[in-house]
């Protein structure tokens, strides 16, 4: 009886978890593990924040999806792996044994400012809910982080606020112009669509020092009545100096096939890994959700003793920016477009995302 663990409730796992819904493998057991009964989908966070979406609209159920497939869940985290006796320790000292280990844990927030009680991050993605709640309700709330997230997050805390009448203000920094991978004149049009919504925004600013109520800037300080770190991904700290190939920075290293290239049991997908023909592809969730079918239909193959299929990614892909007040921004290339239907565009695909799982 072989036994595949599937560590992580990460977009290409719970496509897994789906087509076990439908298809069975012979004298195979599989389990998920992961930290928390719920994953929660971050395309729908700033949905979330202005309110537009219920907490039980944002996630899925991983306990009850397993059931559904057929699949052990486990609630737990990995704190060991044992690459050379296809072992993993679990949080509560338990050790299990693998025939095929996948691992879909996400990336954690990079943060060497601070370690302020009153510094937050959206990773990992099930402590979301209760610190939006908490920094929303603030009356001075600081977002640092020019890319997409930071960008919807700091724009519907603001929606928040003037749909509920509060009062306060939000403050938006970044090193860089906003969405610096975007065309210019989107980021033109973003930065002038945040100035126009009355959101603080300092572009161009390194951030210095952060204290309990007070951020420091390389140009100015901010009083603050809590801080959201957007500031890019770091490796899990699960794969380092223990034997596996991983990059400079800890990241699982894999193959196009989604395999490790030092252990051919052990297969990665999301965040947390790196792959090595494309090395600089950014920690995106379009490509996760596109690995899902490649690493579903490799585990079968590696069971069947079969050749494996490889993942390629895109060049281009769609991208819809929540900019508050049911408006979006929408980047396809070198095209965008910003308003109401974008965001009718997002919500679809939001919606339709989750209602495959849930």
């Amino acid at each position: 009886m072989h036994a595949v663990f599937l560590v992580g409730g990460g977009h290409a796992h719970i496509q897994c978890l789906k087509q076990l819904c439908e298809e069975s493998i012979p004298d195979t057991r599989f389990v998920l593990v992961s930290s928390n009964r719920y994953q929660y989908y971050s395309g729908m966070f700033s949905g979330f924040t202005e309110g537009l979406y219920k907490e039980e609209d944002i996630r899925i159920d991983l306990d009850n999806l397993s059931h559904k497939a057929g699949v052990q869940f486990i609630e737990a985290t990995v704190t060991e792996l044992d690459p050379e006796n296809k072992r993993i320790v679990l949080d509560k000292g338990e050790a299990l044994s693998y025939s095929i280990i996948s691992f879909d844990i996400g990336s954690t927030t990079n943060n060497i400012l601070s370690s302020s009680s009153t510094v937050r991050t959206v990773k990992p993605n099930y402590t979301f809910p209760d610190a939006i709640k908490e920094l929303r309700d603030s009356p001075a709330p600081v977002i640092v982080g020019g890319g997409a997230a930071g960008v919807e997050i700091s724009l519907s805390i603001l929606a928040s606020k003037k749909r509920l009448g509060q009062s306060g203000e939000v403050t938006l920094i970044s090193s860089t112009r906003l969405l610096p991978g975007a065309p210019i004149g989107a980021s033109a049009k973003l930065e002038a669509k945040c100035l126009e919504y009355g959101l603080h925004l300092f572009i161009n600013e390194e951030v210095e020092n952060i204290e309990d109520q007070i951020i420091q800037t390389s140009k100015r300080s901010i009083e603050h009545s809590g801080i959201l770190l957007l500031t890019g991904p770091a490796s899990p700290p699960l794969f380092q100096d223990i034997g596996v190939a991983c990059t400079e920075e800890g990241y699982l290293l894999v193959q196009s096939t989604l395999q490790s290239i030092s252990h051919p049991e052990i297969f990665g997908s999301g965040d947390c890994v790196t792959l090595s023909p494309y090395p600089k592809l950014a920690k995106n969730g379009v490509y996760a959700v596109r690995q899902g079918p490649v690493l579903w239909e490799n585990i079968k193959r590696t069971l069947r003793n079969k050749e494996l299929t490889t993942f390629k990614p895109q060049k281009r892909f769609l991208s819809i920016l929540s900019t508050g007040g049911k408006e979006a921004m929408l980047l396809y290339d070198r095209v965008y477009l910003h308003g109401k239907i974008p965001w009718k565009i997002k919500h679809n695909i939001d919606r339709a995302f989750m209602k495959k799982y849930t």
